[in-house]
């Protein structure tokens, strides 16, 4: 299935979740923000979020500063 991942297409395998999305990118779960079309995915959630064909994944990456 095609799900988009920061606006980038990624193939995935049916059945994935957020989790497997990330780490198909080599994205670390750490320090991150997730959202599914729109809706939040906290993070002890990313592994029971089951994604669909055509799915929007939203990645955004905590940083320190000023």
């Amino acid at each position: 299935m095609d799900v988009k991942i920061n606006d980038r297409l990624v193939n995935l395998p049916d059945g994935s979740t957020v989790s497997d999305a990330l780490a198909a990118m080599e994205i670390s779960p750490d320090g991150i923000a997730t959202a599914v079309n729109g809706t939040v995915v906290p993070a002890l959630k990313r592994g029971e979020a089951v994604l669909n064909q055509g799915d929007s994944i939203v990645v955004i990456k905590a940083f320190y500063g000023g």
